[in-house]
């Protein structure tokens, strides 16, 4: 169990968080992931490294984090919200992971596994740079996701068997390959040599047309079409004191979100796996 000098200081980090799906999965990661002094951990397919800077800020000492991703210019903004030294940053293909079997006593890979072409080798690359017993975390989109986090492709793939491939209203499709269902991540998770211990669906409940007001919102911080005072309070990344109207928009966000600790329903947002490799394979 993390303590709660541990647990404090990660609700602290949370409380900037306004999308829901991404604070529960972050929540859940960090809880579950049980990092401990001198483990090695990678984050694969880190993005602009919001674990990497969640590891970096929770007190825990000597972690040796590694983050990997392809995209050359989400690594640069790495360096912008991290700063521990023993946080190492790659570029590079998930299919060629530049390290020894054996290495890494956990794996984050967090919403990633939709986007890639091969997802077997993928995972078997992982699997080989697990130690013995070591543990991954991977999250991917619910293909079975309620209907208000993306009503307009809920209701083409229920009516019509398709959805919108890309731009502002592929929402929960947007640039993804392929949504799982829970049998179908298992069986892949399985088949790639790990045992599952937990498999889980995160986020039932969400306001209407969610995906579309976090994708408006990211659109305007990324492009710096917000206010740098107000985008400090709305960053992830900060703990910038924020002015009553922000107060008042996250409090009804988390207000609504606290129905996911009240009623649980099977179809939420994210797919979330806690697996460990199998010695044996």
């Amino acid at each position: 169990m993390l303590s709660n000098k541990v647990m404090i200081k990660l609700e602290s980090l949370l409380t900037s968080v306004g999308d829901m799906a991404l604070k529960r999965r972050a929540r859940w990661i960090i809880t579950q992931l049980q990092a401990k002094s001198g483990e090695k951990i990678v984050d694969l397919g880190c993005g602009n490294g919001y674990y990497l800077y969640l590891l970096d800020n929770v007190p825990i000492k000597n972690l040796s984090v590694v983050g990997i991703d392809s995209d050359a210019n989400a690594l640069q903004a790495v360096n912008g919200y991290v700063h521990n030294r023993n946080i190492n940053l790659i570029k590079t293909d998930l299919e060629r992971i530049p390290y020894p079997d054996n290495n890494f006593d956990k794996a984050i890979m967090s919403e990633v596994i939709e986007h890639v072409e091969n997802p077997d080798k993928v995972l078997a690359e992982i699997r080989r740079v697990l130690k013995p017993d070591g543990t991954l975390l991977l999250t991917t989109p619910n293909i079975n996701y309620p209907f208000f986090w993306d009503p307009v492709n809920w209701f083409l793939q229920r009516v019509f068997h398709t959805h919108i491939k890309s731009g502002f209203w592929a929402g929960i499709w947007n640039q993804h390959l392929r949504l799982y269902t829970k049998d179908q991540i298992s069986e892949l998770i399985i088949e790639n040599g790990f045992i599952i211990d937990q498999l889980d669906s995160l986020t039932q409940w969400c306001l209407p047309f969610n995906h579309y007001l976090v994708n408006f919102i990211a659109r305007l911080f990324y492009g710096g079409n917000l206010p740098p005072k107000l985008a400090r309070t709305v960053s992830k990344f900060e703990s910038a004191r924020q002015p009553l109207l922000i107060k008042l928009i996250y409090w009804l966000i988390n207000t609504y979100d606290s129905l996911n600790n009240i009623w649980t329903e099977s179809n939420g947002v994210s797919l979330v796996i806690k697996a460990h490799k199998h010695k044996e394979i």
